[in-house]
């Protein structure tokens, strides 16, 4: 047998010969104040002497040690470290797992402790906890006999407790329930099993509604299996009853290179796509869930906030619980389609008939990752779905009373973009002490760009749906729809409007569909519109973009305290209110602004009025407060998608392809370059733009201090003015469009403009 050896893990002391521990969840073992924790490694049990003479010398002041043992019997050694140190030892009394982000969990039977205290000369003393160190949230289970309450039965996890039906083998320890990880703030509920019959939701509802109210207003509800509509009734109802706000997840969890994604589960226990809306939050008498975190429709990347991006002028897209709804800008939202049910698969509404919508229905489809387009289908609203949502409500309304089961929906197509399954093998005879079950990652999105210094200014034009070469998913692959649901290609008559006004006719479409675009036509005339209108007043031109050496974007900015929005009110001080009449009627036209969980509608006044201040003429200062809320604003804005075009005075430096670029301040796009001195004409490809509206007095598009750009092409035409053609960065692994499509969309929007 190799010598013991002591290393240092982080904050946490491993002593044995096994060197295979996983380094990211040992050094992320939460650190106390009074007790140091110590993993005894190796697959033997370890002599007494040995470790405490090593432990005596890396911890020579300890007062209290937690020990964690890679082999049964920790409880001896235990006992003979506190005699021989004369310090406290908490010790588990079964297999220990490490569980992200670094906590310790015990796996044990029902009715038996999980951890000991030892004290030097005393009797060990029992705890009934099976987390050690305890998070906030935690309670132990109803008292019920064999941990049975109304036909379900309940087990601890490392993140929470596991609700499903009575079976007769047991759980396998290394089975994903165990990989979910830890929040210190939030207590996760996973409900039923991908193979069984899911739980009675009338059940599950009376099981939570006993538990203490500490872990009542933490509540996350995570279906294991296809029982989404199962948890969105007993989320509902929780909500109402109870007036706290239940959270609930579109699956289990899994992680990728730092970014957690959930991904659905089927009724075999195989991974199918991520769901648009990834996480939502039901609220006291709202029957429509907020949806909290959700996979962009135009980057494919995970973004938080309000679920609504704005693709161009006339068009935008929102996320709902059943997936992405395309309508038009200026059209009201209706509730019935927030209230739609996730069914098997996500469907892509289309609000509007017409070649134009439907074109760019399965453009945005086609850029979205593998998994999550494989998963589409496509509906034409043709009329109000109240019918649609009339059963499900009853079903709401009725279900926790009578009704004790909830048929499953069907399984969700296996996604070749996701191979994993989640079915974990038979438990081995001794399970892995110092574990890390993992569930295989989903694929990585990109980080958000955002934030840093205080503002500047800059200049462009109306964003244009790119084009895209990438093919719209085939006809045939589409599932058959219901008769009263027509196929997007073949849209049923539009019944919901009783007016609207008459669109610009759309080009006929082409004969290649492996170019889905929006027409010219419509790009060609708010161009011509914006040039003769007032939105196309000349802005001052943007500052030098500076230059740096590598294209690393800005980190997502955070949302603003309630200290820096009562700042901006002191001052601003008269001019809060006279920008608040802006924002009230922006607020208006725009109601899927709305304020996250546990933010007041004052959080998003302040912010969006640090955006209209910012834009106003005449703002003096630099009050940082008001540049947090400027940003923090910024983030609830509709996205700009597509080109935007700008100019600037002649850079001495051309700039060349590759060049790396960074905004120093805010960068505003729009209006017209003049035409009686030198300039540069940049034309950049929006990612993370935002749309001011009626916040500003001009049409154009913002760009938060710090986003990152890339030269993709430079050319001097004829008359002498530099054209420099931008992408904005949006990190590796993005469901962005390539630097080929970005730079065919910029030329093509280039050359339209001439």
């Amino acid at each position: 047998m190799s010598e013991l050896t002591a290393r240092w893990y982080g904050h946490t002391l491993v002593i044995g010969v096994d060197e295979r521990l996983p380094w990211n969840l040992v050094e992320a073992l939460p650190s106390e104040r009074d007790r140091h924790t110590v993993l005894l490694a190796g697959d033997a049990p370890l002599a007494a002497e040995p470790v405490a003479r090593l432990i005596g010398e890396e911890l020579p002041k300890a007062g209290s040690i937690r020990l964690a043992c890679s082999a049964p019997g920790a409880g001896r050694i235990a006992q003979q470290l506190a005699d021989r140190l004369s310090v406290d030892v908490v010790a588990p009394l079964g297999p220990t797992m490490l569980v992200g982000p670094g906590s310790l969990f015990v796996v044990r039977r029902p009715r038996t402790d999980s951890w000991r205290l030892h004290r030097p000369g005393d009797r060990p003393r029992d705890i009934d906890s099976p987390r050690h160190p305890a998070p906030s949230w935690q309670v132990p289970l109803p008292r019920q006999p064999f941990g049975r309450l109304h036909g379900l039965v309940a087990h601890e996890l490392p993140a929470g407790f596991w609700l499903h039906r009575p079976q007769r083998r047991p759980l396998p320890a290394d089975d994903p329930a165990y990989a979910i990880e830890v929040d210190g703030e939030r207590v996760v509920i996973l409900v039923g099993q991908p193979d069984r019959e899911p739980p009675s939701p009338r059940r599950v509802y009376r099981w939570l509604s006993r538990l203490p109210l500490t872990a009542l207003g933490r509540l996350v509800l995570m279906p294991y299996g296809p029982w989404g509509p199962l948890l969105d009734t007993v989320a509902g109802r929780l909500s109402t009853d109870l007036h706290v706000t239940v959270g609930r997840t579109a699956g289990l969890p899994v992680r990728s290179r730092g970014t957690t994604y959930h991904v659905s589960v089927d009724g075999a226990g195989r991974t199918g796509s991520r769901p648009p809306a990834q996480t939502m939050s039901y609220l006291t008498d709202d029957p429509v869930p907020r949806i909290e975190t959700w996979i962009s429709p135009t980057s494919g990347r995970l973004a938080t906030g309000r679920p609504v991006e704005d693709v161009t002028d006339r068009w935008l897209v929102e996320v709902v619980r059943a997936g992405y709804w395309l309508r038009e800008a200026d059209a009201p939202g209706s509730d019935d389609v927030r209230l739609r049910p996730a069914g098997s698969g996500d469907t892509f509404l289309v609000d509007v008939t017409g070649a134009e919508a439907h074109d760019l229905a399965r453009l945005l489809a086609a850029r979205l990752p593998a998994d999550i387009r494989g998963s589409l289908r496509f509906e034409q609203r043709a009329e109000p779905a109240v019918e649609q949502v009339d059963e499900p409500a009853r079903q709401h309304d009725r279900g926790l009373a009578d009704q004790d089961t909830v048929a499953p929906a069907a399984a969700t197509p296996v996604s070749s973009a996701i191979p994993a399954t989640l079915t974990a093998p038979a438990a081995p005879t001794v399970p892995p002490i110092l574990s890390a079950p993992q569930v295989r990652p989903a694929p990585q999105t990109p980080p958000a760009t955002a934030a840093v210094p205080a503002p500047a200014t800059l200049s462009a034009a109306a964003a244009a749906v790119p084009r895209s070469p990438v093919s719209a998913p085939p006809q045939q692959a589409q599932p058959a729809q219901p008769a009263a649901v027509a196929e997007a290609a073949t849209p049923a008559p539009l019944r919901h409007r009783t007016a609207e006004p008459a669109p610009t006719p759309p080009t006929p479409p082409s004969t290649d569909r492996s170019s889905a675009a929006v027409p010219a036509t419509r790009g060609a005339t708010a161009s011509a519109t914006s040039a003769s209108g007032p939105a196309s007043a000349a802005l001052p031109p943007m500052p030098p973009l500076r230059r740096q050496a590598g294209a690393v974007p800005a980190p997502a900015p955070r949302r603003s305290n309630v200290h820096e929005q009562r700042r901006v009110r002191e001052h601003l001080g008269a001019q809060y209110d006279v920008h608040a009449r802006d924002v009230t009627q922006l607020l208006v036209r725009l109601p899927g602004i709305r304020p996250g969980v546990d933010e007041s509608t004052d959080a998003v006044m302040a912010d969006l009025v640090a955006v209209a201040a910012t834009l106003r003429p005449g703002r003096t200062g630099t009050e940082p407060a008001l540049r947090a809320c400027l940003l923090s604003g910024l983030n609830r804005l509709p996205t700009a998608l597509g080109p935007v075009r700008g100019w600037a005075p002649a850079d001495p430096v051309p700039h060349r392809t590759g060049d790396v670029l960074i905004s120093p301040g805010l960068l505003r796009a729009g209006g017209q370059a003049p035409s009686d001195e030198r300039h540069d004409e940049y034309t950049v490809y929006s990612l993370t733009g935002r749309r001011p509206g009626v916040l500003s007095d001009r049409d154009e598009v913002l760009f938060a201090p710090g986003t990152v750009f890339e030269v993709l092409d430079t050319a001097t035409g004829p008359d002498g003015v530099r054209r420099v053609l931008l992408s904005e960065v949006a990190g590796p692994e993005t469901g962005a469009p390539s630097h080929e499509q970005v730079l065919e969309s910029l030329r093509a929007d280039a050359s339209r403009r001439r």
